[in-house]
């Protein structure tokens, strides 16, 4: 089975375009996905991946300065 993305522009409702779709012979189902709402997601997921790797760096970079010894793995797990 095929599959067709379309990509709409807000401004026209999605119901009168589904049913024109619906009305396509050979067309089986039709679904709608909210993309606003995955890319809104992703986006928090890399700012904070971003902002994970930036706070790892800037500690490296001040234990170089410091020429301070970094925590070992051990001691890092009894942390947590």
């Amino acid at each position: 089975m095929a599959q067709i993305l379309v990509t709409i522009d807000e401004s026209i409702t999605t119901k009168s375009i589904r049913h024109a779709i619906e009305m396509l012979k050979g067309v089986i189902s039709t679904s709608l996905y909210d993309t606003e709402k995955k890319v809104s997601k992703k986006k928090a997921q890399e700012t904070y991946v971003k902002d994970s790797l930036g706070r790892a760096f800037d500690e490296i970079k001040q234990n170089n300065i410091s020429n301070a010894k970094f925590q070992s793995l051990d001691d890092f797990l009894m942390e947590c």
